[in-house]
């Protein structure tokens, strides 16, 4: 934000007081300074509670138009919506005075506090995600934030509540209905192509802003820094590509930035050079990039991948892959095609719930999970309730963005590159678990081959006795089926031959009432019993069949 003018920044003192017919409040210090007023942090002096006074001197218009919009918004829940609360406006000492929850600090802060140092993308993921759900709730109230940037995104208490934002600054907020062509709006790095090229707007500009802010926080950087609107559009098209004709056709600004072929029979334009718009307009272009981007695929690049264990670094690159399909679809140069907030919040990398199965294999999975839901079951929310909003709305969804197939062939060649350059971390993790799972199965079949070949072998070959209780007891069970075996096989031999041939009475009966109990008996006396009992049968019926020759 810009200083004020010298005026502006004496008027408030840290030590006064500003009254209220509500209260009176003691400035504490200053939070902010900008163009149209100065935010600062003050002690309600009735409860000595700690808020926020944003003090506006000679805007009267700007001041009542952000009331406006803040009383449409009051009906909604602040903290479940991601929007500052606002509590209430009085006049004091000639500045209209409004009243809000006092917040910790803003993401720009939060930069410059790590030297530029860029966040990681499972850090950005619940920041985009608070941002999508607060989008999603202007938009059904018919909102254009217009002015949404890192100094206006709040972190809550980022030492209790890591990363939970809030967005504030609504005075350059407008209904969509109110939307003026040509209006000036966004901050320079933020500022979209419907707003450089003058064409008409509604609440998806807001949704560049995001996508600018998310790459931001990645890169440590601008992607587009250009310190004019031609500057700003020549990055753009050297990252993304030029917009289409019909749209540069469309509008009123796009002159001053491209020239149009007169000679072809269609409406061609081109990106005018640095040189030619010096000379038009006296305004020279200087480069300011840290980095020229030549495409949003580049950011798959800029960082190595990380992670302890092959399942982290699978997790990683699918993460990162998701994440720049994202900003694409956020960056896209037609508005009509740009993803809406509902749909940020459902996309892969924003619900993560293309990664729940590996909740238990990577620690990646779970810390993500854990900074995405740090009050929940972060196991349960990556595929439950991160798909869905924070606070479901019951408005219907707008579905301008073509399908998920038409889109993905737009970038189907890059993203074959990226995925290639990437994803052989997450290749090998899935091959060594293949090679687990087949060594497992392996061993057990090789075990359960060992138990049957063993079973087999005891069934025929009883073991020895040995001093193990399991050796006894299988030896124990093999002699127990021998013997029942043995001892079937015996008992319908007997009444086969009971049946067939007779035996004398007396024999018989002194067979059947004489033989032993066949489970006291050990297997190799019953073997030697069999054995007599066959050669007696033997004999028995050679006997008979003598008698029935003579």
């Amino acid at each position: 934000m810009s200083n004020l003018s010298p005026s502006h920044r004496n008027s408030v003192v840290v030590g006064a007081l500003l009254r209220s017919r509500f209260s009176e409040y003691l400035v504490e210090s200053v939070l902010g300074q900008g163009t149209f007023g100065t935010v600062a942090k003050c002690r309600r002096i009735a409860d000595r509670k700690t808020v926020a006074i944003k003090m506006m001197k000679n805007q009267n218009q700007l001041a009542k138009a952000e009331v406006a919009v803040l009383s449409k918004l009051r009906c909604l829940d602040s903290d479940k919506c991601n929007l500052v609360r606002w509590h209430r406006s009085f006049l004091s000492n000639d500045h209209i005075c409004l009243e809000f929850e006092h917040l910790d600090k803003s993401l720009y802060d939060l930069m410059v506090g790590r030297n530029g140092q860029p966040l990681h993308i499972k850090e950005i993921r619940p920041i985009v995600q608070q941002l999508a759900n607060a989008l999603d709730h202007l938009k059904t109230a018919g909102i254009i934030h217009a002015d949404l940037k890192l100094e206006n995104i709040m972190l809550v208490n980022h030492a209790q509540e890591p990363y939970r934002v809030k967005v504030i600054d609504f005075g350059l907020a407008s209904d969509v209905s109110a939307a003026k062509l040509g209006s000036y709006l966004q901050s320079l790095p933020y500022r979209s192509p419907e707003i450089i090229l003058g064409l008409p707007f509604t609440e998806v500009i807001d949704m560049w802003s995001l996508g600018i802010i998310a790459a931001t926080l990645y890169l440590g950087f601008f992607p587009f820094p250009g310190s004019n609107d031609y500057n700003m559009m020549r990055c753009i098209v050297e990252a993304i590509g030029q917009p289409p004709n019909t749209m540069l056709t469309l509008g009123s600004k796009t002159g001053r930035y491209f020239q149009r072929d007169h000679d072809s029979t269609n409406s061609t334009w081109t990106l005018k050079a640095p040189e030619q718009f010096w000379k038009e307009s006296g305004i020279q272009s200087k480069e300011t990039r840290a980095m020229k981007l030549r495409s949003l695929y580049d950011l798959l690049h800029i960082r190595a991948i990380g992670g302890e264990t092959m399942a982290d670094r699978g997790a990683e690159s699918c993460d990162m892959l998701d994440f720049v399909d994202l900003l694409i679809r956020m960056l896209h140069l037609e508005a009509a095609k740009r993803i809406t907030p509902r749909q940020v919040l459902k996309h892969q990398f924003t619900s993560m719930c293309n990664m729940g199965w590996m909740y238990h294999l990577s620690s990646y999975v779970r810390s993500s999970s854990e900074l995405l839901n740090p009050t929940t079951d972060s196991r349960k929310a990556v595929c439950g309730s991160l798909q869905q909003p924070s606070s479901a709305t019951t408005h219907p969804i707008q579905q301008n963005l073509p399908s998920a197939s038409a889109e993905r062939s737009q970038y189907s060649g890059k993203r074959m590159q990226a995925s290639t350059a990437v994803s052989t971390p997450l290749a090998q993790a899935q091959r060594s678990n293949a090679a687990t799972s087949s060594s497992y199965s392996l061993k057990r079949k090789l075990v359960d081959s060992d138990s049957r070949g063993q079973r087999k072998r005891v069934k025929s070959d009883p073991a020895p006795p040995t001093t193990s209780s399991s050796a006894l007891t299988l030896a124990s069970s093999s002699s127990y089926s021998l013997k029942r075996k043995m001892g079937d096989s015996d008992s319908r031999g007997q009444r086969k031959r009971v049946k067939s041939d007779p035996a004398p009475p007396t024999s018989s009966s002194k067979a059947l009432t004489d033989e032993p109990d066949k489970r006291s008996v050990p297997a190799e006396s019953r073997a030697q019993s069999g054995r007599k009992r066959k050669s007696h049968d033997v004999e028995y019926v050679g006997h008979q069949r003598g008698d029935n020759r003579n």
